[in-house]
């Protein structure tokens, strides 16, 4: 079964809804000021963006995350689902979509088979629509967190933020398909909310702007500015 090395209770990620939300590890993207990083199986050292050419240096090595963290154990998980309070469990990774399909539809049987009632949201990058895809004509989820970190349908943006996010060519190809893709299927469930971090070296507004106009008129479904928190 996945492996859980991090849990938390939160009214803040979902709007009125309390939310149990079980963090696992790996994720196929690099990003600026990533909050869980000894998650992701990366060590990030000397990180540093030159904000006037928008160089990022950084030494990145891979790590063993059950060095950093400890595996949340079968008994604390259980008795952490099984709470009547719960109205929904947040599947985070931080890429938790990286994880084998089985893998993954197995866990939310697990999760269900605990607390039958409880709704299911996974949060992902938006980089494997298939696995979207199959997760919504299962009726395994009832919703996604899906990042918007740029503009993706105007590439005149993708140099800029790429500074900020590493993008493995494994995802480059076909990138802003997968994007569409991901984000057009996710709009289908009522619990599907967008999120965009104010990274700090966008400094036009417009940039921001455009996203929010975009997720308005097309998506539907609620979307969240969160501040940058350098750690």
């Amino acid at each position: 079964m996945i492996k859980v090395y991090w849990l938390e209770y939160t009214y803040y990620d979902h709007p009125g809804k309390y939310s149990l939300v079980l963090y696992t590890s790996g994720c196929n993207l690099k990003c600026f000021g990533c909050h869980n990083r000894t998650l992701s199986g990366r060590n990030y050292k000397n990180w540093e963006l030159r904000i006037e050419n928008l160089e990022l240096n950084a030494e990145i090595s891979h790590i063993n995350v059950e060095d950093y963290h400890k595996q949340i154990s079968q008994e604390e998980l259980n008795m952490s689902i099984n709470n009547w309070m719960l109205d929904m469990v947040i599947l985070c990774g931080w890429e938790f979509l990286i994880h084998n399909l089985d893998d993954i539809k197995q866990f939310i049987d697990y999760i269900k088979s605990i607390n039958p009632n409880v709704l299911i949201r996974v949060d992902t990058n938006w980089t494997f629509p298939d696995k979207v895809n199959e997760l919504i004509i299962r009726w395994k989820v009832d919703g996604f967190a899906i990042d918007i970190k740029w503009p993706y349908w105007n590439q005149n943006y993708f140099e800029t933020i790429s500074k900020v996010v590493w993008i493995p060519m494994s995802v480059v190809d076909n990138l802003f398909s997968k994007m569409t893709n991901s984000i057009n299927l996710s709009k289908q469930l009522p619990y599907t909310i967008y999120r965009t971090v104010s990274y700090p070296i966008v400094k036009d507004q417009n940039y921001f702007d455009e996203i929010k106009r975009y997720v308005h008129e097309n998506l539907h479904r609620p979307h969240n500015f969160n501040s940058f928190v350098k750690l």
